[in-house]
């Protein structure tokens, strides 16, 4: 019976048995003779995009277009590497997904925050555009923009002051008093505020206390288009960084505190700096005797190796006054909420990833509003300390975060019986903003005792990361991972775009007359017979760099500065600033104690900037790179030899004294271009030139006129008030047409014709 079923069971088609599975890869590399032999991914056709996606990813690539060339070029990178190397689809998914719906709002929230202001003035609405183009406007472009701002501001002005004289019968008595001034004032100054500046004396103005001398000040300023050029290149320069943030390009992973353009545009500005200084000497104005200023300046606390000298010689001395006195040291450390943080920073270490914080979104803060922020809650603990009778000293640190939100570290000194109510004061307006979000009990506030001293190493390195990274070799930053050294660049490239101070002392004495106790005059000099004890012993205690010993001769910590032993003693400069302001100049230091009048003098010589002089006697043939010279790498052969350039004809001071008188004497007016020319030559007249001899150019076109194409100095001072003549109108020249006018040729501006008469260089003989 079995086998009758098992017969039947194999009746029929029997299911073959299935083939054995290939056996598996081990994932090695593939190793052979020829390259060619190795397999490849298969060959196929990637499917085109339909017309929606096509369409939407061409409306993205649009708004990546219109974005400044340093941003836009960016993200066309980014698309053209995922084209290439993922394809059309991939590509396409990031410009829908990544940028239009992440960074593409963040974009339009900085440009919104950092646009004209037309609530505050709509006097420059045709100025709009131009002002939406400032973080890609090149310098030529922006001194332009800054000539018809404030050739628009001085238009105003004078209309103003004309309608005012009309209006009283052509008496101009009243025209600089108080009233009239700061109501002129206040009509310029919102005019201004549109482009996202504070004017001087804008407080005051609102406040009602604003007289004739400053609003005449502010105004000097708002109607100077070098001013005008100087406040945009800082606001550019935000703009700029603020766009780079928001596009994610400043963080952990791409460009830690700074990105590269700051870097690379504070290290320009550096050199030209230092190239400015080794071509200037200081003069002695009394015997004529000259230094080098490059060396007076490295000799100072502009010297980044000096600075940091004596920052770490003032911590050193805080810290032994401290223990003199039995105090306790606390080591600080305060940060934003995250809000004020462009990205966040998520998984374990080693394996971190940067992702962006959609708080920021919502506000787009830069580093600068984080440093408000800072200041705002510690100007909150200070009141509370003072509240309760605490005083604190010490010295503060700012340095940023890697996305370049700053916090700060903070050393400070108190009573033992005082430490804990300092720190639940602090913790408790660190933690008063955002006080509940995750993380921030641990994150916004850390508070670490000093009860045995070292405050001087907590804070040490974050001094020397902050400055030049000195002694820092082998160290690894913690917010980056990176080597402390490599990272001092990106942090003083920080600071300096966002103008934000690095260092701050809290409650010690003031640090101008620990200086001024160190001059060279006064070095090894007693001022016991000139003064007394107390201030012989300031002196040598600075002499001696004993800060210690300096701040128990003033008095000790969080002394009022009227009660300090030694002041610095300032007396008003002979001469005015170019805005007709007069200026305070240091000249020594005085014991309040003793009377304000008895100051001894640690600046009596007079030194003023000049010009290196030029040794004409140098045979040029002898120079390795000259024209001709025997050792010269190219053959220059039939190179026609070009004539210098003419000097300048800087007005003497004679005729600078003859200009003021008429001014006192009401002859002419401040507003005069001629009048401003002539003391802005004189102020600059020993300033260096550019030497554009070794700029590389083409040397089938020559750099200079023809000799019939140049201006003479007379035609050259002429081109000042044809411009502004021009700007009033609404016109902005060109060079080349600027030079014809003031030839005396004719030119076309929209149909337009301006001209104005030649000038005759020879008297009695007719212009042909």
């Amino acid at each position: 019976m079995n086998n009758a079923s098992e017969q039947r069971e194999a009746r029929g088609r029997i299911a073959p048995s299935p083939p054995p599975s290939f056996a598996t890869t081990s994932g090695e590399p593939f190793i052979g003779v020829h390259s060619w032999n190795a397999p490849k991914a298969a060959i196929g056709k990637e499917r085109p995009l339909t017309r929606e996606q096509h369409a939407q990813g061409q409306a993205v690539l649009r708004n990546i277009q219109s974005l400044p060339h340093f941003l836009s070029l960016i993200f066309l990178g980014r698309h053209t590497y995922l084209l290439k190397e993922q394809g059309i689809h991939a590509a396409n998914k990031w410009l829908v997904l990544q940028f239009q719906r992440r960074i593409w709002p963040r974009i339009e929230i900085v440009n919104e925050k950092n646009s004209m202001n037309i609530n505050a003035s709509p006097c420059f609405m045709a100025e709009v555009d131009n002002y939406a183009s400032l973080p890609g406007m090149d310098d030529k472009e922006l001194r332009r923009f800054a000539d018809r701002v404030a050739g628009q501001l001085l238009q105003n002005y004078d209309r103003y002051c004309e309608e005012f004289i009309a209006e009283n019968n052509g008496d101009n008595s009243q025209l600089i008093s108080n009233g009239v001034q700061a109501e002129f004032y206040g009509r310029i100054a919102r005019m201004a505020r549109a482009f996202n500046i504070t004017p001087m004396h804008w407080r005051k103005y609102l406040k009602g206390r604003l007289d004739a001398t400053s609003a005449v000040a502010s105004l000097s300023r708002l109607v100077n288009s070098e001013w005008w050029e100087r406040q945009l290149k800082a606001q550019r320069t935000r703009w700029r960084e603020a766009l780079l943030i928001a596009a994610g390009e400043v963080n952990l992973k791409k460009h830690p505190y700074a990105s590269k353009q700051a870097i690379r545009e504070v290290q320009a500005r550096r050199l030209a700096n230092m190239d400015y200084l080794k071509g200037c000497e200081l003069e002695n104005v009394a015997t004529g005797e000259r230094i080098d200023l490059i060396d007076k300046v490295m000799a100072s606390i502009s010297n980044p190796e000096i600075r940091r000298m004596e920052l770490m010689s003032t911590i050193a001395g805080i810290e032994k006054f401290a223990a003199s006195e039995k105090h306790v040291g606390m080591f600080i450390t305060i940060t934003t909420p995250s809000k004020y943080h462009p990205t966040r920073v998520v998984g374990k270490e080693g394996a971190e990833k940067v992702q962006f914080n959609h708080n920021w979104d919502l506000e787009a803060f830069s580093p600068k509003d984080g440093q408000r922020y800072l200041v705002y809650i510690w100007s909150k603990m200070r009141t509370a300390f003072k509240d309760n009778d605490l005083s604190v000293y010490g010295m503060r640190v700012v340095e940023p975060h890697h996305d370049g939100t700053p916090h700060w570290h903070m050393m400070l000194f108190c009573q033992c019986k005082q430490r804990q109510d300092v720190i639940d004061i602090m913790r408790r307006y660190a933690l008063k903003e955002d006080g509940d979000e995750r993380g921030a009990a641990k994150n916004r506030f850390e508070a670490k005792h000093m009860n045995k001293g070292g405050a001087a190493g907590y804070i040490a390195k974050y001094i020397a990361k902050n400055i030049d990274g000195y002694a820092l070799d082998g160290q690894i930053d913690h917010d980056t991972g990176k080597p402390l050294r490599d990272m001092a660049a990106a942090v003083t490239s920080w600071a300096s775009t966002w103008r934000i101070p690095q260092f701050q002392p809290i409650g010690v004495p003031t640090m101008g007359a620990y200086r001024e106790c160190r001059a060279a005059c006064l070095r090894g000099v007693s001022l016991s017979d000139s003064f007394d004890e107390r201030v012989e012993a300031v002196r040598a205690a600075a002499d001696a760099g004993d800060f210690a010993a300096y701040m128990a001769g003033q008095g000790g910590a969080n002394v009022p500065r009227d009660v300090q032993t030694v002041r610095v003693a300032r007396k008003v400069a002979d001469e005015p600033n170019v805005y007709d302001e007069e200026v305070q100049k240091v000249v020594g230091i005085f014991a309040p104690h003793l009377g304000a009048g008895h100051i001894h003098e640690t600046r009596s010589t007079e030194w003023r900037i000049v010009r290196k002089a030029v040794d004409v006697d140098v045979n040029p043939l002898a120079l390795k790179s000259a024209s001709g010279a025997p050792r010269s790498p190219v053959n220059n052969c039939g190179e026609v030899r070009r004539e210098p350039d003419p000097d300048i004809q800087v007005a003497t001071p004679e005729y600078v004294t003859a200009v003021m008188n008429l001014i006192e004497g009401g002859d002419v007016s401040w507003n005069d271009s001629d009048v401003a020319k002539t003391l802005r030559d004189a102020i600059r007249g020993q300033s260096p030139k550019d030497n554009h001899q070794e700029i590389a150019r083409n040397r089938k076109k020559s750099r200079n006129d023809a000799p019939s194409a140049r201006l003479t100095p007379a035609e050259r001072a002429r081109i000042p008030q044809i411009r502004l003549e021009l700007s009033r109108q609404g016109i902005t020249a060109e060079h080349w047409e600027l030079k014809s006018l003031a030839k005396g040729g004719a030119v076309f501006f929209e149909e337009r014709k301006f001209s104005y008469p030649q000038q005759n260089e020879c008297p009695g003989f007719p212009i042909i």
